[in-house]
């Protein structure tokens, strides 16, 4: 975690700085580019390891509502890509 703050309703809870938010939709937006001559399956199996690795180094941090507002991103990400 990067730092120990007042945030999420618990005091010295460990939250996630801005920049690594930033860094993971980053990460995801260039794998979710339909320029990206990937597979439905392999850019699947990509999001995945970026999610799982990320999720596992900051598990210890109060993370679950951003996580579902990325999921939630994400999800109709790839439902726009399905249907084009």
């Amino acid at each position: 975690m990067d730092i120990f703050s007042e945030g999420a309703g618990q005091r010295g809870a460990l939250v996630v700085k801005k920049s690594s938010w930033e860094s993971l939709k980053r990460k995801l937006k260039q794998i979710t580019k339909k320029t990206k001559p990937y597979s439905f399956e392999e850019r699947l199996r990509k999001l995945k390891e970026v999610w799982m690795g990320w999720v596992n180094n900051y598990r210890l941090a109060s993370i679950h509502a951003k996580l579902k507002q990325i999921d939630e991103w994400l999800r109709n990400e790839e439902r726009i890509h399905e249907l084009r």
